[in-house]
């Protein structure tokens, strides 16, 4: 059965990869929010191609946000993270290497998706000036702050220099808590991706996995102060993430939950 589903999966995936280049060649010719909203949609929609369903908890929070950007920090355990952020709201922005610039399908649309590409070897210093960028053009910028990713049963320190520019800026800081669950409802580690592991591995487990559970918890937003500095908003956005993460494994979204 594994197998099987991974063959179904497999080439609705590809089919859906080969409609994002149809996407590609018409979305130059929109305007910003349309754009924007486009490849929101199809981000969005990447998860149900997967298997993947998909429960949402707390997105008032985003809907009180005032205008203008913010600044997301959410736990990362793998490269499904991303489309399942990115489905969320329109104009959410991610980091991500120069190499990914030239990538066929996902390259360009990240390009038109407004995404910050950092060029190798400048660090901290290009990750900052990124994000500033992207805050200044109202964009709500994913950045994983624990600098790489874990099994999803631990959340790591956040690095506190990510946040300077939402502290200069005085935009909101919005921890969320990323976990996945199985078809019985325990965590699960199918979608990991960490160490030194290939795409393909994890991609394989989450095809041909029985049913996963992506859960996104979006918690109370921190409002930078003049009495706030990096370290201390980067500890509370920390805590109320592994808070989150460390919750009972039955625990379910009580309201405002997104099921796909």
């Amino acid at each position: 059965m594994p197998v099987l589903r991974a063959l179904i999966r497999g080439p609705r995936l590809l089919a859906y990869l080969v409609a994002g280049l149809w996407h590609v060649r018409r979305l130059s010719r929109l305007d910003e929010p349309a754009r924007l909203e486009r490849v929101r949609a199809w981000l969005g929609g990447a998860y149900a191609v997967l298997g993947v369903r998909l429960q949402i908890e707390g997105s008032r929070y985003l809907d009180e946000l005032p205008p203008g950007g913010s600044l997301w920090l959410p736990n990362h355990i793998s490269w499904l993270d991303i489309p399942l952020l990115g489905g969320v709201r329109g104009g959410t922005v991610f980091l991500a290497k120069s190499e990914i610039r030239g990538w066929p399908v996902i390259g360009r649309l990240a390009r038109l998706a407004g995404t910050e590409f950092i060029e190798r070897g400048r660090g901290s210093e290009a990750a900052g000036e990124a994000i500033e960028r992207g805050l200044r053009h109202g964009r709500q910028m994913v950045v994983f702050a624990e600098g790489t990713t874990t099994d999803g049963h631990v959340v790591r320190r956040f690095h506190a220099r990510l946040l300077e520019p939402a502290l200069r800026l005085e935009r909101p800081v919005v921890p969320i808590a990323l976990r996945y669950f199985d078809a019985e409802g325990r965590r699960t580690t199918a979608p990991a991706f960490i160490g030194n592991e290939s795409l393909w591995p994890s991609l394989w487990r989450v095809l041909s996995s029985r049913g996963i559970e992506a859960r996104i918890d979006v918690l109370e937003p921190i409002r930078p102060g003049p009495a706030d500095t990096r370290s201390g908003i980067a500890r509370r956005a920390h805590h109320a993430v592994a808070m989150r993460v460390a919750s009972p494994e039955h625990e379910l979204p009580s309201h405002e939950t997104n099921a796909r």
